[in-house]
């Protein structure tokens, strides 16, 4: 199945690009962000683009809405995202509920990664919390950024702790507070245990 990229070329955090397919139905394969050391269109080279770069294209409504989303977001206007075009087929029934319950996190609160171990059914797996988000392939669409650790420390990001510049760009786009690396203020704490909601002070 051919696959097309779509190049962001600035963003509040850097060159992002969105691999997708159109047959047999529209689906995003993966939305890279660009690393500290690394822009979004090299690490896109080098897992799919070894043999024959792949087209630009933006033919697609369904793209364009993803599009028009990621605008809104990033102009902190409310957006509207969708599990739709996502294939999360792909993972463990873990990894999956996990990443179902991100999605579920709303913008201005955050999480932490035992919360979401709860809410993903296993209270005391959330090491393996923090891998299935280090994994996640759709960032913003699934808002990996919105969990953190128990102390409010925004914790790492994509896998890689250099990733903290751009959670806390995304986190204050949220309309959340961060200084010196943790979440501070009257920033919202609201567990996906709706049983339990807390207020950071």
């Amino acid at each position: 199945m051919t696959l097309f990229k779509y190049i962001i070329d600035s963003s509040p955090i850097g060159e992002i690009i969105i691999i997708w397919r159109k047959k047999p139905h529209f689906q995003i394969e993966e939305i890279i962000l660009s690393k500290p050391e690394k822009k979004a269109s090299q690490i896109a080279k080098e897992k799919y683009e070894q043999d024959e770069e792949l087209a630009i294209n933006k033919k697609s409504k369904q793209l364009n809405n993803v599009l028009k989303e990621l605008n809104n977001y990033f102009n902190e206007r409310d957006s509207k995202f969708s599990l739709e075009y996502l294939n999360l087929d792909k993972f463990s029934p873990f990894q999956r509920k996990v990443l179902e319950c991100e999605f579920e996190t709303k913008k201005g609160t955050i999480n932490t990664y035992k919360d979401l171990a709860k809410a993903a059914g296993s209270p005391k797996a959330y090491r393996s919390v923090g891998t299935a988000l280090s994994k996640n392939p759709y960032p913003i669409i699934i808002p990996c950024h919105r969990t953190v650790k128990s102390n409010r420390t925004i914790g790492g990001f994509g896998g890689v702790a250099e990733g903290l510049e751009s959670k806390k760009i995304l986190l204050e786009l949220d309309g959340l507070m961060i200084q010196d690396r943790k979440v501070v203020g009257d920033s919202p704490v609201i567990t996906l245990d709706k049983t339990s909601q807390t207020k950071l002070v």
